[in-house]
């Protein structure tokens, strides 16, 4: 259990990271069936001259689309994230900076 508000903000931070690291797995394999993806219409266009092939690659294609949206959108996450992650540990700094002034009975300090 976190024994100041900064610690908490710590452990909040740590959580976030944990779940990007994890995330991050899964983009990586994302990126792997894109490329696979790539190669797959290339010989599909080249061998499959046909309306089932050129709809196979139409959806492939689809896929693809939907892939660079999602990494736009991932590359906007970690950039939000850096953000709050700068300001939650300025906040855990000023949490523990002025927990030091807090010495003494809370209802006496908040009652002058």
């Amino acid at each position: 259990m976190p024994d100041s508000p900064g610690d908490n903000l710590k452990v909040s931070s740590a959580v976030l990271t944990q779940t990007l690291n994890e995330l991050e797995g899964h983009l990586q394999t994302m990126e792997r069936a894109y490329t696979e993806s790539e190669d797959i219409s290339g010989q599909v266009s080249q061998s499959m001259v046909s309306a089932a092939g050129t709809k196979f690659v139409a959806k492939i294609e689809n896929w693809q689309r939907g892939y660079r949206s999602v990494m736009a959108e991932y590359k906007d996450l970690l950039e939000a994230v850096g953000v709050t992650s700068r300001v939650m540990t300025d906040t855990a700094g000023e949490a523990e900076s002025n927990m030091d002034l807090w010495s003494g009975d809370v209802y006496d300090i908040l009652g002058k």
